[in-house]
């Protein structure tokens, strides 16, 4: 006996939905470890702590210096709002200020690029 026109739906539905839980982006997790940076206002070291994968996250005072001590890629941006991108610093990496004149790091986002 073949399955009827309403089994088959519920099953191409939950196929599709278990395919959709397989490509959601890393985005919701977050990347494990710091990235510590210089603050550009005062020098003084300060950090994001298991950055979320996917948002554009302010660094306050922005930054001169950055590692990226994560085990994600991160993108550092000149802007506030993740739109002018600085440099692409993978897992392991670092970012220096290289003015003149100065520009500072403003955002960061992590993932996997």
């Amino acid at each position: 006996m073949t399955p009827g026109p309403a089994i088959r739906r519920l099953g191409t539905a939950v196929d599709g939905a278990i395919l959709l839980i397989a490509l959601l982006p890393s985005s919701a997790r977050a990347a494990e470890g710091q990235f510590p940076y210089t603050r550009f206002d005062t020098g003084t070291l300060d950090a994001l702590v298991n950055p979320p994968n996917g948002l554009c996250l302010p660094l306050a005072g922005g930054a001169a210096h950055a590692s990226n001590d994560t085990d994600a890629t991160a993108f550092v941006y000149a802007d506030t709002g993740c739109t002018q991108l600085l440099a692409i610093v993978g897992a392991g990496g670092t970012w220096d200020e290289t003015g003149p004149p100065p520009l500072p790091a403003r955002s960061a986002g992590f993932g996997s690029g």
